[in-house]
């Protein structure tokens, strides 16, 4: 029961994370929000990893947690983006499609799907078209065809780092943090070559939500790799990872709490079908 217990609170750090990167991403470019949330989430899992014992990972686990840093990367372009330009309770739960990408590759494995876990995705699926509701602006379509996007990387990313993390645990997320890192400052150094201005220190007002939306990114992970690592101990990676891919909900209730969202009953239905199909999944998976 404890590898369920790391990957939903897992999910709880996701959300919190996204919530407060959607808002930062509102008054910075996204690559530079993601630069020094992740430089922060470095620091950390470095810490994380020597205080877990300092052992080095083999080299597939290493390229693997640097595939999972990598697609989450991505997944953090293209959600910061869209939460950036749409509202957060639309947005959020379409990414909760990212269940669908690891259900599926275990189906492809020989796994079976009960008809409660099949029938959750197609609810998860539907969800997603209301939940974007009848987009009337090309900025409506864009943000949800960006959340769509981050919902595969995000897949990617949860196959990749429960792989690695089966085997490595922090040090498999220390090392996808290494990738992302050396990546965003490759990019951004680039970009200062061009225009010195466009690369300069965080504002004060938003360095402390860079710091806990990378910190809480960082802890996220390493509770994912742990449930992932705990996995075999009776769940399968495909429960942990839609367990893990429940973040959407905390992102929405904060967006409801924080910023006073509200959706048409159309876009409601579809925000509840999503995260109610993910709910379906995880109950069959368990």
């Amino acid at each position: 029961m404890f590898p369920l217990t790391l990957a939903l609170g897992a999910s709880v750090a996701w959300g919190a994370s996204d919530f407060l990167g959607g808002l930062v991403s509102r008054r910075m470019a996204v690559a530079e929000v993601l630069f020094w949330a992740q430089l922060t989430g470095l620091a950390l899992a470095v810490a994380i990893w020597m205080a877990a014992g300092g052992d080095l990972p083999s080299a597939r686990a290493a390229a693997t947690g640097a595939v999972a840093g990598l697609a989450e990367l991505v997944g953090f372009l293209l959600l910061y983006r869209g939460l950036a330009v749409g509202q957060m309770s639309t947005i959020a739960p379409l990414a909760a499609l990212t269940a669908v990408l690891p259900v599926a590759v275990s189906v492809g494995a020989g796994e079976r799907v009960a008809a409660l876990e099949a029938g959750g995705m197609v609810l998860a699926i539907t969800g997603s078209a209301l939940a974007a509701g009848d987009p009337k602006t090309k900025r409506a379509v864009r943000g949800a065809g960006l959340a769509l996007g981050a919902a595969l990387a995000f897949g990617v990313f949860l196959l990749a780092l429960g792989d690695a993390g089966e085997e490595a645990g922090p040090a498999a997320v220390l090392c996808g943090r290494l990738a992302s890192v050396t990546v965003l400052t490759a990019f951004l150094a680039g970009r200062a070559d061009k225009d010195v201005r466009r690369f300069c220190p965080a504002a004060r007002a938003d360095r402390p939500a860079l710091a806990i939306l990378g910190g809480l990114d960082v802890l996220a992970n390493v509770a994912y790799a742990e449930a992932a690592r705990g996995g075999s101990g009776g769940h399968g990676l495909a429960t942990v990872s839609v367990l893990g891919s429940l973040y959407p909900l905390t992102t929405v209730l904060l967006a409801r709490a924080f910023l006073g969202e509200r959706l048409g009953r159309i876009r409601l239905t579809g925000v509840t079908a999503v995260l109610s199909g993910v709910a379906l999944i995880s109950l069959a998976s368990g």
